[in-house]
Protein backbone atom coordinates (compact mmCIF):
# COMPACT_ATOMS: atom_id res chain seq x y z
CA UNK A 1 0.00 0.00 0.00
CA UNK A 2 1.76 3.30 -1.44
CA UNK A 3 0.45 6.53 0.48
CA UNK A 4 1.97 10.24 0.82
CA UNK A 5 0.66 9.68 4.76
CA UNK A 6 3.54 8.67 7.38
CA UNK A 7 3.14 5.06 8.55
CA UNK A 8 2.29 6.11 12.11
CA UNK A 9 -1.08 8.26 10.74
CA UNK A 10 -2.06 4.90 9.03
CA UNK A 11 -1.56 2.58 12.01
CA UNK A 12 -3.71 5.57 13.59
CA UNK A 13 -6.30 5.20 11.40
CA UNK A 14 -6.58 1.28 11.46
CA UNK A 15 -6.77 1.53 15.20
CA UNK A 16 -9.69 4.06 15.08
CA UNK A 17 -11.43 2.33 12.44
CA UNK A 18 -11.29 -1.05 14.97
CA UNK A 19 -11.54 1.11 18.76
CA UNK A 20 -14.36 3.70 17.79
CA UNK A 21 -17.34 0.78 17.14
CA UNK A 22 -15.99 -1.93 19.89
CA UNK A 23 -16.47 1.23 22.62
CA UNK A 24 -19.81 2.20 21.53
CA UNK A 25 -20.65 -1.50 21.36
CA UNK A 26 -19.32 -1.93 24.67
CA UNK A 27 -21.34 1.45 25.94
CA UNK A 28 -24.54 0.32 24.54
CA UNK A 29 -24.18 -2.82 26.03
CA UNK A 30 -23.15 -1.22 29.41
CA UNK A 31 -26.23 1.43 29.22
CA UNK A 32 -28.68 -1.74 27.79
CA UNK A 33 -27.87 -3.70 31.25
CA UNK A 34 -28.28 -0.65 33.43
CA UNK A 35 -31.67 -0.33 32.49
CA UNK A 36 -32.73 -4.14 32.99
CA UNK A 37 -30.94 -4.06 36.36
CA UNK A 38 -33.17 -0.76 37.34
CA UNK A 39 -35.85 -2.59 35.67
CA UNK A 40 -35.77 -5.58 38.27
CA UNK A 41 -35.05 -3.58 41.04
CA UNK A 42 -38.05 -1.62 40.05
CA UNK A 43 -40.69 -5.02 39.79
CA UNK A 44 -39.16 -5.92 42.97
CA UNK A 45 -39.86 -2.81 44.90
CA UNK A 46 -43.86 -2.72 43.60
CA UNK A 47 -44.11 -6.94 43.92
CA UNK A 48 -42.35 -7.63 47.23
CA UNK A 49 -40.28 -4.37 49.09
CA UNK A 50 -38.44 -6.35 51.11
CA UNK A 51 -36.47 -9.71 51.75
CA UNK A 52 -39.15 -10.14 54.74
CA UNK A 53 -42.04 -10.28 52.21
CA UNK A 54 -39.68 -12.23 49.51
CA UNK A 55 -38.80 -15.03 52.50
CA UNK A 56 -42.66 -15.61 52.97
CA UNK A 57 -43.19 -16.14 48.98
CA UNK A 58 -40.53 -18.56 48.91
CA UNK A 59 -40.28 -21.99 50.07
CA UNK A 60 -37.69 -21.29 52.59
CA UNK A 61 -37.43 -25.38 53.48
CA UNK A 62 -36.66 -26.58 50.41
CA UNK A 63 -33.83 -23.29 49.76
CA UNK A 64 -32.52 -24.22 53.07
CA UNK A 65 -32.29 -27.92 51.63
CA UNK A 66 -30.61 -26.44 48.18
CA UNK A 67 -28.21 -24.51 49.74
CA UNK A 68 -26.97 -27.17 52.32
CA UNK A 69 -26.82 -29.77 49.94
CA UNK A 70 -25.83 -28.74 46.40
CA UNK A 71 -24.56 -25.30 47.57
CA UNK A 72 -25.53 -21.60 47.70
CA UNK A 73 -24.94 -20.86 44.34
CA UNK A 74 -27.30 -23.48 43.34
CA UNK A 75 -30.17 -22.04 46.21
CA UNK A 76 -29.65 -18.60 44.42
CA UNK A 77 -30.37 -20.12 40.92
CA UNK A 78 -33.96 -21.93 42.04
CA UNK A 79 -34.54 -18.38 43.37
CA UNK A 80 -33.91 -16.73 40.03
CA UNK A 81 -35.88 -20.25 38.34
CA UNK A 82 -38.57 -18.94 40.73
CA UNK A 83 -38.97 -15.46 40.04
CA UNK A 84 -36.58 -14.50 37.01
CA UNK A 85 -37.41 -10.37 37.65
CA UNK A 86 -35.36 -10.87 40.81
CA UNK A 87 -32.23 -9.13 41.15
CA UNK A 88 -29.33 -10.92 41.56
CA UNK A 89 -28.16 -9.62 44.61
CA UNK A 90 -31.86 -9.10 46.26
CA UNK A 91 -31.41 -13.28 45.21
CA UNK A 92 -27.93 -13.98 47.20
CA UNK A 93 -29.07 -11.79 50.09
CA UNK A 94 -32.03 -14.04 50.49
CA UNK A 95 -30.03 -16.91 50.51
CA UNK A 96 -27.74 -16.07 52.99
CA UNK A 97 -30.13 -15.05 55.62
CA UNK A 98 -31.98 -18.48 54.96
Amino acid sequence: MRSDLPKSVLILCVILAIGCPMVAEGHAAWRKQGARQAEQRDWYVQNFGSIDALRQAVDEPGLRRIRDEKGPANAVREVKRQHPRLPLDVAVTLVRAL
